[in-house]
């Protein structure tokens, strides 16, 4: 069992005034693992990149620096991804990343939000209504089942349809991303999301107790 997990995390703006919501954010949609962490006095640290080339590389110093943690990256893949492909690989392939894999590490340490974090709310479109309100209009989502199957720019658009009716008009990443992780729901997302699945298995596996 680790003692302390480190989350290196793609998104959040450029300021703490807009990285720390999203380090509440992502500490409340992990909650199941997080109760289990504090339970067990494992130390725990989301920390808010910016940039997915920010979060590479603070994790590969984090590897370096300190190797006693179970540092773990989490960024976008940017596009659709089947859950039996490599992390690492897809990530060494992808045009504008050719990310090597760090020495001594495996896929478990790179985790994927497929194709972007939105994915997790078209998993839930009751979360996404209770954030934006009654004239939310669902119709405009793809299906649930479907959200790590959809291109980025299809997940963008449908929100962009789905909000149009709403007082907020639109989504907007810094604006709604934070408040929309602490609404959706960790369980439907993980029933329709392998990707995210996957991280709260790695996390579970990682402080010895199912989450």
């Amino acid at each position: 069992m680790v003692k302390s997990i480190a989350i290196y995390i793609e998104g959040g703006g450029p300021t703490s005034a807009t990285r720390d919501p999203f380090r509440r954010g992502i500490s409340a949609f992990l909650e199941p693992v997080v109760t289990e962490i504090r339970k067990q006095r494992i130390q725990w640290r989301p920390i808010i990149c910016g940039g997915r080339k920010e979060a590479y590389d603070k994790f590969c110093d984090a590897l370096l620096n300190e190797p006693h943690v179970f540092n773990v990256l989490l960024v976008d893949s940017e596009d659709p991804l089947a859950i039996t492909i490599s992390s690492w690989e897809h990530l060494k392939n992808r045009e504008g990343d050719k990310w090597d894999k760090p020495a001594g590490v495996d896929d478990a340490r790179c985790q994927m939000m497929v194709a972007c974090m939105e994915a997790w709310f078209l998993a839930d479109p009751a979360g996404l209504k209770n954030h934006f309100g009654g004239n939310f209009d669902t119709r405009k989502l793809p299906p649930a089942n479907q959200a790590e199957s959809c291109a980025k720019s299809t997940i963008n658009d449908a929100l962009k349809k789905a909000t149009r009716p709403t007082k907020a008009k639109e989504y907007q990443k810094i604006r709604d991303g934070a408040k929309l992780l602490e609404k959706v729901d960790p369980k439907e997302v993980r029933k329709h999301c392998k990707w995210c699945e996957r991280l709260f298995e790695t996390l579970g596996v990682a402080i010895g107790a199912p989450v």
